[in-house]
């Protein structure tokens, strides 16, 4: 997802899908946070907050490996 796509999955909470080789295609509930981090270059990293299935945990990823998920 490019960051504007990011921005619009975070508003409007769709299924999304995260590419992590080597476990494969995982889905989770939505995107709930976007994360902005200073590496060690001085340069913002940008991570997606991921809610679960269930609600009950997150996990970040690489806005680049997310997609929606098919209706």
């Amino acid at each position: 997802m490019t960051n504007d796509e990011l921005k619009q999955a975070l508003f409007n909470k769709r299924p999304v899908i995260h590419n992590k080789p080597p476990l494969g295609e995982i889905e989770y509930k939505c995107v709930s946070a976007i994360i902005y981090r200073v590496n060690k270059e001085g340069k913002l990293d940008i991570s997606a907050e991921l809610t679960d299935i269930c609600g009950h945990s997150v996990s970040t990823a690489d806005p680049a490996q997310l997609r929606y998920k098919e209706k």
